[in-house]
C-alpha cells in the first residue's frame, strides 16, 4: 500500500532547468468517472501520477507495475494507464494548482517502487477505454496551469493538421517502439502512419517558444505514443 500522501507547500517549479530536456520519467493515470457537469450522467477523467523530479523511473520498479494491485489502491479505478517511460522535449516548465479545484495538486506519495507526485487530471473518451487507449491523432484536453518552454537551441518536432492546427512534441515516449531515442525524431514522419493532410515536420526555432495554459490544454498523440501539444 503506498504512504499517506504529502501535501506539496508550494507549487512545483522546475525552472531554468537544463536537465529537464530528454529526460526520463514515468506515469499512472487512474480512470475512473465523475459526474459530468451538467446534472445528468458521467464523464471519465484520469487522475495523473508522475514521477519527475522524484526519481528517473528505474527500469526495474517499472516493469514490475501491476495494474490490478494498483486499481485496489484508489476504490472507484476503472482502468490503470501504465504511461512510460517517456523523455521530455521542453527545457523548463512551471505548474501550479489551484487547492480550490483539486487538494490533491502537487501531494507526493510512495507507490510500490516508486515515489509520484499528483499532476494533474485528463478528459477521458469512453472509445479510449475500449481501443485500450487514446485514439491517435485525437484531440483530448488536459486539465492544468502550466508554462511549458521549448528551448532555441534543440530542434523543435511538430504536427500540422489539414486545417493548419500545429501540435508541439512535448514527450516522446518508449511504450510502442522500445528503440526510440531523440536521435530518432528528425526522421520519425516516415515512420508514422500519417493521416490524409497531416504532415510531420522538425524545425529550429528563431527563439524560445512559451505555451502557456491558464486551466486547459489541447493534446494529442500520435500511434507510437508521443504526445504533442497544441501551438496554435
Amino acid at each position: 500500500m503506498p504512504a499517506a500522501a504529502t501535501a506539496a507547500k508550494s507549487p512545483i517549479s522546475v525552472g531554468n532547468n537544463p536537465k529537464m530536456y530528454n529526460e526520463r520519467y514515468c506515469e499512472y493515470l487512474f480512470v475512473h468517472a465523475v459526474p459530468n457537469g451538467s446534472g445528468t450522467g458521467a464523464k471519465l477523467v484520469g487522475d495523473v501520477w508522475n514521477t519527475f523530479g522524484l526519481n528517473k523511473c528505474p527500469a526495474d520498479k517499472w516493469a514490475a507495475s501491476d495494474k490490478t494491485s494498483l486499481a485496489a489502491l484508489f476504490p472507484g479505478t476503472l482502468v490503470v494507464k501504465i504511461n512510460g517511460p517517456r523523455y521530455w522535449l521542453i527545457n523548463n516548465a512551471t505548474i501550479t494548482w489551484d487547492s480550490r479545484i483539486d487538494a490533491r495538486g502537487g501531494t507526493v506519495r510512495q507507490f510500490p517502487g516508486l515515489k509520484m507526485r499528483f499532476l494533474t487530471s485528463v478528459d477521458v473518451p469512453l472509445s479510449a477505454i475500449s481501443a485500450g487507449g487514446m485514439a491517435p491523432y485525437a484531440e483530448t484536453v488536459v486539465n492544468r496551469r502550466t508554462n511549458f518552454n521549448w528551448s532555441r537551441k534543440y530542434p523543435i518536432h511538430e504536427l500540422v493538421s489539414p486545417a493548419g492546427k500545429v501540435y508541439a512534441m512535448q514527450a516522446y515516449s518508449q511504450i510502442v517502439d522500445k528503440t526510440l531515442k531523440l536521435k530518432n525524431l528528425a526522421a520519425l514522419g516516415s515512420k508514422l502512419a500519417l493521416p490524409a493532410g497531416w504532415k510531420y515536420r522538425t524545425r529550429k526555432l528563431k527563439k524560445d517558444l512559451t505555451l502557456r495554459t491558464s486551466g486547459a490544454s489541447t493534446v494529442l498523440q500520435d500511434e507510437l505514443q508521443n504526445t504533442y501539444q497544441l501551438e496554435k
